[in-house]
């Protein structure tokens, strides 16, 4: 029976990337999206032979993901990873430029979202084990000025990872964290090419990360490989190091 993997986030350059890596991989693909406009999901099927179902989620709504989790579980006889990949990104700006919506958003979308899909993923799994990736970013390490309740939400991602690892284990639930530096995607096209080459200069591998750096370390923990790790944080940034 083919194993099921439940991407959140899944139309970004990211969540592509981790959906043909499991796709080669072998798993069948729950595609969660808030605008449910995934466009590679028919090339994926014809290429891999595998099952693909879509699913609209908006992870504020806590209401819709218990829906949504209860659907992709019916739908689905061998769900065994989450990868909680739904995030938005913050404007750089001063925090007391920051609004009580945008604050709302990203700790709603980036924190909270992603706790309650965990918490959904958790309730089908307990019975039979499973792995939980959250995708963080390098400003849980680092923080991020004019990024602040961005990094924040991200850091707080960090802490529930840790403590959700300890709580899961004797439910051999594995939980962990890959944390993507500057990844070259439809996020960072803001940076102008003078920021690139500031960003470059900053990480040893002198380049940006391209969305399948990230698949692979999620593949990674995914996979038996990653069978006894959990409560851990992989940093998928080319060794940046801020000034």
């Amino acid at each position: 029976m083919k194993k099921t993997v439940i991407i959140t986030g899944a139309s970004g350059g990211i969540g592509e990337a981790i959906a043909e890596k499991f796709a080669k991989l072998g798993y069948n693909l729950a595609l969660c999206s808030n605008k449910n406009n995934v466009e590679y999901d028919d090339d994926l099927k014809t290429k891999y032979k595998i099952e693909i179902k879509n699913y609209k989620i908006d992870i504020r709504d806590f209401n819709q993901v218990e829906s949504v989790f209860n659907k992709i579980f019916s739908d689905f006889d061998a769900v065994s990873v989450l990868v909680a990949n739904a995030g938005i990104s913050e404007k750089r700006k001063l925090v007391i430029d920051v609004t009580n919506d945008e604050i709302n958003d990203l700790i709603d979308t980036n924190l909270k979202g992603n706790i309650v899909c965990s918490r959904e993923f958790v309730k089908h799994a307990m019975d039979k084990g499973g792995k939980i990736i959250l995708i963080g970013s390098f400003v849980a390490n680092y923080g991020c000025a004019c990024e602040s309740v961005y990094s924040a939400s991200k850091a707080g991602l960090f802490g529930f990872c840790k403590s959700l690892a300890n709580e899961l284990g004797n439910f051999d639930i594995t939980v962990n964290m890959v944390n993507p530096g500057f990844i070259d995607t439809k996020m960072n096209n803001n940076l102008s090419s003078a920021e690139k080459e500031d960003i470059e200069s900053m990480t040893p591998l002198e380049r940006l990360g391209e969305p399948v750096d990230v698949a692979e370390a999620v593949a990674f923990l995914a996979e038996d490989s990653g069978s006894f790790i959990t409560g851990q944080t992989i940093n998928v940034d080319g060794g940046y190091i801020p000034l």
